[in-house]
């Protein structure tokens, strides 16, 4: 990550001066326009890359790179669940007061397994874990987390959200032509 530019001529590459304040530390003008046109089109060329935010295609494939290399963007597929016709839902869970850490640990090593769980997060306050899943229908996806949740000593109780749909993810806002 390069921070070469400068406050005055970066005033304008974030519209909110909140999401701007928070990304300063992290990302200059160039490596937020690079995220952006890649958010885009993760195939983009580097040359494409770099007529897009003002750089050679060298300049481009060196940052991105960085950018890569330090973590702070990761170039990846994803399906659009609601556009595949799929069912999902957030699954919010509270282990069970007595579940050790260890128990907790290999619990969450056991669902990052699980290629139909798409997202594990911990939580802070009254439940501990969000996990997102999805599946073919509503109703699979419901026997599937009763069947993967209920009666697990560490799981005390589980909440399922199904999603409806989708506005905005990944910093894309859906087509959502349908109503």
């Amino acid at each position: 990550m390069t921070n070469s530019t400068t406050s005055s001529e970066s005033d304008d590459w974030i519209d909110s001066e909140e999401v701007k304040a928070i990304l300063e530390e992290h990302l200059d003008e160039t490596d937020y326009q690079i995220f952006k046109a890649l958010n885009e089109n993760g195939r983009i060329s580097d040359t494409e890359l770099g007529d897009q935010v003002g750089l050679s295609r060298t300049a481009a494939r060196r940052r991105r790179e960085n950018l890569q290399s330090e973590g702070i963007i990761d170039i990846l597929a994803v399906i659009v669940l609601q556009e595949a016709d799929l069912a999902y839902a957030d699954v919010r869970v509270s282990f069970s007061t007595d579940t050790t850490q260890r128990e907790v640990d290999e619990f969450i090593d056991d669902l990052l397994e699980d290629e139909l769980i798409y997202e594990v997060s911990e939580y802070l306050g009254s439940d501990d874990l969000l996990l997102r899943t999805w599946h073919a229908s509503l109703h699979e996806l419901k026997g599937y987390i009763s069947e993967r949740l209920r009666g697990t000593p560490t799981v005390e109780q589980y909440e399922i959200s199904p999603i409806v749909k989708t506005k905005k993810a990944w910093q894309k806002v859906m087509d959502n032509n349908e109503t």
